[in-house]
């Protein structure tokens, strides 16, 4: 990785790599015990609209997203699957969209409306259900994600005078 590139740490204990240099904002897709020698991007751009940034009805930004993976193993390596999948969900995982299949060096393009997201590459079966296997190949959190509220911190909980 290059010295522009930021890392900082994640909630599953491996580094999250933002690439401050590159032509858009991106960030890296971690490999997991199931595929340690893939790696991925996804590169993030404000969507276009006619009157500038697009956002939904109720006001949310709207990313254009571009997922890349290499090095991914075959697919029936990781058990009884014939291909790979890219998902997005939110961090608590509670909404979760099926992008479409995924393979080396073939980016999938997407839209997220979410300020913070997670992106799962997962080792898939015909037919897709509506969440992923256990055969998750990567994962990777928007910059975004990396940022928490504090305020419930003790060190802010001051009592109040009498």
């Amino acid at each position: 990785m290059d010295a522009a590139a930021r890392l900082a740490p994640s909630h599953a204990g491996h580094p999250i790599a933002i690439d401050t240099a590159a032509a858009r904002p991106r960030f890296r897709l971690g490999s997991t015990p199931a595929a340690r020698q893939a790696s991925g991007w996804v590169e993030l751009a404000p969507a276009q609209s006619p009157f500038g940034v697009a956002t939904t009805r109720d006001g949310r930004l709207v990313f254009e997203l571009e997922i890349t993976a290499a090095d991914l193993p075959a697919a029936s390596d990781l058990g009884p699957y014939t291909h790979y999948e890219a998902w997005l969900t939110t961090p608590k995982l509670d909404l979760i969209h099926d992008l479409g299949p995924i393979e080396n060096n073939r980016a999938v393009h997407a839209q997220a409306d979410w300020n913070k997201f997670t992106i799962i590459v997962s080792a898939e079966g015909a037919p897709v259900g509506r969440k992923w296997t256990s055969a998750i190949a990567l994962i990777g959190r928007s910059p975004s994600s990396l940022m928490q509220s504090f305020a419930s911190h003790p060190l802010f909980s001051v009592p109040e005078p009498d």
